[in-house]
Formats: structure tokens, C-alpha cells, sequence
């Protein structure tokens, strides 16, 4: 699962001049609709919440809690990969591949 989340951030546009830490805190108080905003993309939002919702259902009360826990490592998680594909860019780019 966690791979196919990776698939899918690596495929999406660069959040260029992003923050790890800013996309954290804001996917931990404002959740999927922060970082949607944050990133300027609709599937920051539907992953997250789609994920919350999961969770809610299963976990009840609980799951508002993971659900915020959730979207804060996403956000992070998301600003992370974007790096490590703009790192693998650059490199190929210099290598002339």
C-alpha cells in the first residue's frame, strides 16, 4: 500500500518551494483541505480524507485523531518524494541521460 502511495506522489506535479515541516503542521491541523490548498492540487485532498474516512468508520472517535496524524505524515511524506524526484532530475539531467 505504502508503495503505491509513493507511485502515485512520484507522478504527481512537484509542490515546488515547499516545506516538509509547514506541510506536516498543516495536514495535522486542517487535514486534507490544508494541504489541498497548501499544494494547489485536488488529490492532496482526496487521499487524505478518503484515508480519514476509513478510519473514522473503523476506529470511530479515534480515527478523527489518526486521520490528522495521517494527513500530517502525508503532507510531509509528500514534500519529501518531490524532493527525491527533483534530486533524480537534476542528476540525470547533469549526467546527460
Amino acid at each position: 500500500m505504502i508503495d503505491a502511495i509513493e507511485t502515485l506522489m512520484r507522478k504527481l506535479p512537484a509542490p515546488h518551494g515547499k516545506n516538509a515541516g509547514v506541510a506536516a503542521g498543516i495536514g495535522l491541523v486542517f487535514g486534507g483541505i490544508g494541504l489541498a490548498v497548501y499544494f494547489r492540487n485536488i488529490i492532496d485532498l482526496i487521499l487524505p480524507v478518503g484515508i480519514f474516512l476509513a478510519l473514522a468508520v473503523v476506529l470511530g472517535d479515534y480515527g478523527v485523531l489518526a486521520g490528522a496524524v495521517i494527513a500530517a505524515v502525508y503532507g510531509y511524506y509528500r514534500v519529501i518524494v518531490a524532493q527525491e524526484v527533483a534530486a533524480e532530475n537534476a542528476i540525470h539531467q547533469s549526467s546527460g541521460v
